[in-house]
């Protein structure tokens, strides 16, 4: 009885460490990815680390993005990491970048 015990308070252990692991590797989710591009590309001089990027965000424009954005930056740059231009950003953050719709060609 005590290893069946045993047994299941480490299967519940193990899934919620995986759990947390997964939500991790989620993309972070923005309601307009050119805003974030614009913003990253505007407020912060790169190369840049992590924790200065979040400082940026936070001085420069406090307001900008919503609550669940903000903590997925949090939870995503790592303080530590180098990140050389917007697009390294972006993509730690799982956000691929904004690309204007094609224009429809004109006839001739």
């Amino acid at each position: 009885m005590k290893t069946m015990i045993g047994s299941m308070l480490c299967l519940g252990l193990l899934a919620a460490v995986v759990g947390a692991s997964a939500k991790d590797d989620k993309a972070c989710s923005f309601s307009d990815t050119l805003k974030l591009k614009q913003h990253l590309e505007m407020h912060v001089t790169y190369p840049a680390k992590g924790k200065a990027i979040k400082e940026a965000c936070k001085k420069e424009m406090p307001d900008e993005f919503a609550k669940s954005e903000k903590a997925c930056i949090s939870r995503k740059l790592k303080n530590n990491v180098e990140y050389k231009d917007a697009g390294e950003v972006m993509k730690a953050l799982g956000v691929e970048a904004y690309s204007a719709p094609a224009m429809p060609e004109q006839a001739q």
